[in-house]
């Protein structure tokens, strides 16, 4: 039987997203990003920004720091990439934040807007002798975002997130906790993980995360 080649080319990719719900990952590509956040596909992706615009990244900037966590930390299970993905698009506004401007608070950052405890704990893995241990519970506003500012650039920054699931959020850390293609899964990390609360606008971006990433 002859298959008209668009034809199959359709039939090959539904296969592919059909069987998306398993497996790992070797890397994220830009676009495979551009598909689920096409507001930053590159070049252009920050160019409508007009605020704090240093701190947006466009989708070839964060595939690229994307696929490093993903070596650096050995997450590669396809469920955890998309959840992960999903929490720092959620929490970064789709790459335009770095740090917690709404409402502001000293210290809170990385794309995943990790808390200044976490931020202190990850800056202190990284950079132990340019963490002091004070710092720990330091109340000062520029302390706090000194400490935050180590962990910026795009490599630590979209690393966090995976730096947490994999030391803090621990329990999570295995593929069949965040297995693929399971919105309840990532609900439940985000809840029970994250310890922070769960709206639809969570569960759009991984629905347009989870579509995208074969």
């Amino acid at each position: 039987m002859n298959i008209p080649f668009a034809s199959l080319s359709l039939l090959l990719l539904l296969l592919a997203r059909m069987g998306m719900g398993a497996g790992t990952l070797t890397k994220v590509t830009t676009a495979q990003l551009d598909r689920a956040f096409p507001e930053r596909a590159s070049t252009s992706g920050c160019a409508s920004i007009t605020e704090f615009t240093s701190e947006c990244a466009t989708n070839e900037q964060a595939a690229q720091a994307i696929t490093n966590a993903m070596a650096k930390y050995k997450v590669t299970g396809r469920g955890q990439v998309v959840a992960l993905i999903s929490l720092m698009a959620y929490e970064s506004n789709k790459w335009q934040y770095n740090i917690n401007h709404f409402p502001g608070r000293p210290g809170q950052g990385t794309r995943a807007m990790l808390m200044y405890s976490f931020v202190y704990a990850y800056a202190k893995q990284l950079y132990p002798s340019q963490v002091q241990g004070a710092w720990q519970t330091s109340s000062d506003n520029s302390t706090m975002n000194n400490v935050r500012a180590l962990v910026l650039d795009n490599d630590d920054s979209f690393g966090a997130a995976f730096w947490y699931l994999t030391t803090v959020a621990k329990d999570f850390a295995s593929a069949d906790k965040l297995r693929s293609g399971n919105i309840d899964d990532f609900k439940a990390y985000i809840e029970n993980g994250v310890h922070t609360t769960w709206d639809s606008g969570r569960g759009d971006i991984w629905a347009s995360v989870d579509k995208s990433i074969y």
